[in-house]
């Protein structure tokens, strides 16, 4: 688990994650109340992070740990209340059948999440299926089974929250095998430590880079198309103008031209970027 901040729920999730596995590790991530000592004092082998990294950084602190240790299969999950233990063995077992990356979807329970946090996951859900090119169902959900393969090879640089939508794009890429399992969805108000629409640009735009380092083609092409949209859009409005009532918009006319521009120079750093990335 990575925690920041959760001497709220820590303890309780800890005592019953251990009824499920042989340890139970828990990076406090620079957590200013009692979250190390809770945890300690519930049974969880504690790893303090002198500062708040992130996420992303706690998730590769557990994965190096892990390494050490060399399981049969790791346990992701979150340490604010909002994953129940109970869920561990469902979660597991496709590792088991010989699946990779296992992650718990709440999909069949998403109507218990509140609807301004459900629209912003279906917007994250559906970025991350561009930079993954999977079909998942819940991109951000922290609570995941990992294999041994998984362990080893999943080398993550993200160090906020788009650590979940990195992990599946990376086991896509290298052809680990991905499944969902169903599992409860809790949701508790005061269970997160950060605001979800600070939350939700963070994660977004880790997103947005991964879609541009392994699309880019894909996303400076859809870049360029908006800015010809819009520069075509612009220049109808123009050329109505001139025809009725003869006058030119040079102001409106140089705006068309900028971005027919922009879209030129988008649409050109795509191929580009797109011919490296081939080529790397």
């Amino acid at each position: 688990m990575a925690a920041y901040n959760e001497a709220l729920y820590v303890g309780d999730i800890v005592r019953q994650a251990k009824q499920h596995v042989d340890e139970v590790i828990v990076v406090d991530d620079g957590s200013t109340d009692d979250t190390a000592a809770i945890a300690g004092a519930a049974g969880a082998t504690v790893i303090r992070h002198t500062g708040n990294r992130g996420k992303g950084a706690a998730v590769q602190t557990i994965l190096a740990e892990a390494r050490k240790r060399n399981p049969q299969v790791l346990v992701l999950l979150d340490a604010d209340g909002q994953h129940d233990p109970g869920d561990i063995p469902a979660l597991i077992k496709p590792v088991y059948e010989g699946f990779d990356l296992v992650i718990g979807s709440r999909e069949a329970q998403r109507n218990r999440t509140p609807r301004y946090r459900r629209v912003g996951q279906r917007v994250l859900l559906r970025l991350a299926r561009l930079a993954s090119r999977t079909g998942i169902t819940d991109s951000e959900s922290g609570f995941r089974a990992l294999s041994p393969r998984a362990i080893n090879e999943l080398q993550l640089t993200s160090r906020g929250f788009a650590v979940e939508a990195e992990m599946i794009t990376l086991a896509a890429d290298k052809d680990l095998r991905i499944t969902e399992v169903p599992i409860t969805n809790i949701y508790t108000v005061d269970g997160s430590t950060l605001h979800p629409l600070r939350h939700g640009v963070d994660v977004m735009s880790g997103i947005i880079v991964m879609i541009a380092q392994r699309r880019p083609l894909f996303l400076f092409g859809l870049l360029g198309g908006v800015l010809l949209t819009v520069a075509i859009i612009i220049s109808f409005s123009v050329l109505n103008t001139f025809l009725t009532e003869g006058d030119l918009s040079i102001g409106r006319a140089t705006v068309v031209v900028i971005f027919l521009i922009a879209a030129a120079l988008a649409l050109i750093t795509g191929i580009i970027l797109n011919v490296l990335r081939k080529r790397s």
